[in-house]
Formats: structure tokens, C-alpha cells, sequence
């Protein structure tokens, strides 16, 4: 009998083997080629090495013995998409999200190829189907948030941030959500006020100092924006050029100085 088994593979996984793990699987195959768990297996192996299209061609030997595996379709997915093969993957996801059940993991992920397209309310659908299922899947909820907003829906969008916001009070991603959309309705004090509550819970929070900066400019607070400006650059000099464009191009409390005296102005 052949010392190439599953078994032992994940033997040598575990003390760190990657690659012997990885060959003996292989060689294990060529005489068990049915043994979908073993391909699957194989695939996950070839995938963190970087090997992805092995790891396509692996899951694509599983699918052929499992063809309505929606965990395989959902890792394919992830396979094709660190290749850039985006059309691809969103094939692969589509099929395990569109199950019965759908495959949570498979929707959120078909849901964010959605979304980079600008296809919002298809995106919204997936993301319902996924937190149907899983309604502790916070990214998804997060993620179908941002879809409402940007189909307009302001209401069902705060619902589903404060809903994470329950959750997890210092839930900095879900404040600073909330916030932005009340940067693009211009409502910069009630903005300024979230993003003040996110440097409370995390002073290093750079895209909340920024964005408060932007807002109490936006205010006609500009000391008070020159003061959180400062803080974020002694923390973080490279940070400058964002400060300089915050400052120079907001609508109200625009900086026209030179270049020189702005730096003085800010890191002095």
C-alpha cells in the first residue's frame, strides 16, 4: 500500500510542508483520481502556494465529480478572481449563490464584483440572499449598506449600519459609513461629530482626521481643522499631501497660500 494518503498530507500541513504536503496529494490522486476531498484539498494547498491555476484546474477535477458543490464553486471563485478572470468568477460565485440554499460566503463575494460595476441593486439582492442565511455576516450587512446608499436609499442604509453599530458599538467602519453619508448630503456638523467619536475610539484613526478636517473647514472651522491637521502629522508625516489637498480644495476654508508657507503652517 502507498504511504501517499490524505491523512498524511495534512500530517505534513501541520508541521509546516507546504510543498511535500502538496506532492504527495498529487501523487495520491494519480491513483485515486475520484476522491474529490483529496482535489479540493489539493487546491487549497496549490492556492496558498500561488500556484492558482493549478488550483483552478483542481477545483475544476473536484466540480467534475461534485458538480452542485457550492463551497467548490464559491472556492473556484476565489481562485479565478486572484487571477483576475473577474467574468469568471463571478460565474463561479453565481452558481453556488444562486443554490438552494444560496452559499452565504459565495454572495457576499459575487456581490463585491457587483458592486466595482456599478450594478447596485443586483449586489443589494445577493447580499439580502447571504444575510438571510447568516445574519451575523457583518461584512455582508456592511457591504449591503454601502449598496443602499448608493442606490439612494438612505433610510435602509442607516438601518443597516446602526444595526452593526448594536452589534459592536465601536464598530469604527459602520460610524465612519454613516458619517459619509452625511458628507454627501452636506451635513458636516452631524459628519463632524461621528468622526469625532471615531478619533475617540481610535486617535490613529487617519481617515476620520482627514475627513473631520475636510468638514470643519466645510464649517468655517478652520483653526479647529488646522489643529486636528497637525495632530494627524505628527503622527504621520507622510500623511502630508492628503492634509494639503483637504486643505486647498474644500468648498468653504480653502487654503491659497504657497507651498512654503503652507508646510511651515502645518509641521512647525
Amino acid at each position: 500500500m502507498s504511504d501517499d494518503t490524505p491523512e498524511r498530507a495534512q500530517a505534513l500541513v501541520r508541521g509546516g510542508d507546504m510543498q511535500g504536503a502538496a506532492r504527495m496529494l498529487a501523487r495520491y490522486l494519480d491513483t485515486s483520481p475520484g476522491d474529490t476531498q483529496a482535489h479540493f484539498q489539493l487546491a487549497h494547498l496549490l492556492l496558498e502556494l500561488g500556484d492558482a491555476e493549478g488550483a483552478v484546474q483542481r477545483f475544476e477535477q473536484a466540480l467534475a465529480l461534485e458538480p452542485d458543490n457550492a463551497v467548490i464553486h464559491s472556492d473556484l471563485g476565489i481562485a479565478l478572481e486572484s487571477l483576475g478572470r473577474q467574468a469568471q468568477a463571478a460565474d463561479a460565485y453565481r452558481h453556488a449563490a444562486d443554490g438552494v440554499p444560496p452559499f452565504p460566503p459565495a454572495c457576499y463575494n459575487l456581490a463585491l464584483i457587483l458592486c466595482r460595476a456599478g450594478a447596485w441593486q443586483e449586489a443589494a439582492d445577493y447580499l439580502r440572499r447571504a444575510l438571510e442565511q447568516a445574519p451575523e455576516f457583518h461584512a455582508a450587512r456592511h457591504q449591503l449598506g454601502l449598496a443602499l446608499g448608493a442606490l439612494g436609499d438612505e433610510d435602509a442604509a442607516r438601518a443597516c449600519f446602526e444595526a452593526l453599530l448594536a452589534a459592536d458599538p465601536q464598530n469604527l467602519e459602520a460610524r465612519r459609513a454613516i458619517a459619509d453619508m452625511h458628507v454627501t448630503r452636506c451635513r458636516y456638523e452631524a459628519a463632524a461629530e461621528l468622526f469625532e467619536q471615531c478619533l475617540a475610539l481610535d486617535p490613529g484613526d487617519a481617515r476620520a482626521s482627514l475627513a473631520l478636517g475636510a468638514c470643519l473647514q466645510e464649517l468655517g472651522r478652520v483653526d479647529d481643522a488646522l489643529v486636528h491637521y497637525r495632530r494627524l502629522l505628527k503622527r504621520d508625516r507622510s500623511r502630508y499631501y492628503d492634509v494639503v489637498k483637504k486643505l486647498t480644495s474644500a468648498s468653504t476654508g480653502r487654503f491659497l497660500v504657497k507651498a512654503d508657507a503652507l508646510r511651515r503652517m502645518l509641521m512647525d
